[in-house]
């Protein structure tokens, strides 16, 4: 199974920053066999979009690290 980023067509017909710039959708990411699966997947949970459609496109997803960044109580970060 592969991860795949699916977006909702229907919510970007009017003039925004996400009609045309795929980063500026909201997205779903659903494990699925192939793309095809990943719409009926999305099909399932928005059945009345399905005319406007989904796109739908493998996901390659990075490592992400997650630091925590201590402050003094005026606000200074705190070096370690």
């Amino acid at each position: 199974m592969r991860e795949y980023r699916c977006t909702r067509n229907a919510l970007y017909q009017h003039d925004c920053a996400g009609r045309n710039d795929l980063r500026e959708r909201q997205g779903h990411y659903i494990w699925a066999r192939n793309e095809e699966e990943a719409w009926q997947k999305m099909a399932v949970r928005y059945p009345e979009e399905t005319t406007a459609g989904f796109t739908v496109e493998e996901w390659q997803g990075g490592d992400v690290k997650v630091v925590e960044v201590k402050r003094d109580k005026d606000g200074n970060v705190i070096e370690e």
